[in-house]
């Protein structure tokens, strides 16, 4: 299940809370009111070779190039 930040629309309490994916509306743990979803940016990190048009490529210069026959 995602883990989702929300700030309560009475009170501006912040908390996370881990519900399905889909869940509309979840009550602040302070006052009990309605709390909206933060919108926040996705932790993923890309490692290792393969995610770059360099990374990609053939190292091989000679075998890159066309040949003229």
């Amino acid at each position: 299940m995602p883990n989702y930040k929300y700030q309560c629309l009475e009170c501006g309490h912040k908390f996370q809370a881990l519900l399905p994916a889909g869940t509309q509306e979840t009550a602040c743990l302070e006052c009990g009111h309605p709390s909206q979803k933060l919108l926040e940016a996705p932790g993923v990190q890309f490692m290792g070779e393969g995610f770059y048009k360099t990374d990609s490529t053939k190292k091989d210069s000679d075998s890159a190039k066309p040949t003229k026959e």
